[in-house]
């Protein structure tokens, strides 16, 4: 198994385990809902800014957003922001390696890079989720989870 799919097993499970854990640490174990969305975004050498909106209700009891990047080429700036544009979260993930011919070959790399954030009764409206990749190619995944 790659490790691309490895890790998303990995985020997938986690994710899946967590509204159980959360429930079972306040003493619920069947009155809460939960909503999950997770969207997958492929990049090509790409340099446009993408905004990706979340509407988180008022009832919410905890959000976590998990954002997963898988890039061989380019630099790319992720950040999280609640309703009121404040950042919440933020990172960045590079390629160091040139993709240039030497020896023959082409040196290759994929860098991987993970934000996970968890939020207790977060502010309801529309949270953001900012892409600003440089010349990116590669893969984001973006999930979210929301229990009432």
């Amino acid at each position: 198994m790659t490790k691309s799919i490895k890790l998303n097993a990995a985020v997938i499970l986690l994710l899946l385990l967590s509204p159980v854990v959360l429930a079972q640490q306040h003493g619920q174990h069947s009155n809460c809902s939960d909503y999950h969305t997770a969207r997958t975004i492929e990049l090509d050498d790409s340099s446009n800014n993408e905004s990706i909106k979340m509407e988180v209700d008022k009832d919410t009891k905890n959000l976590m957003i998990s954002v997963n990047s898988l890039i061989s080429s380019g630099s790319l700036t992720m950040e999280i922001l609640d309703p009121k544009g404040d950042k919440q979260g933020n990172f960045s993930v590079e390629s160091q390696l040139s993709s240039s011919t030497s020896s023959g070959g082409k040196n290759k790399e994929e860098v991987c890079g993970q934000l996970n954030k968890s939020f207790s009764e977060p502010m309801a409206g529309s949270w953001t989720i900012k892409l600003k990749p440089r010349k990116v190619t590669g893969k984001i995944q973006v999930s979210s989870h929301q229990i009432q």
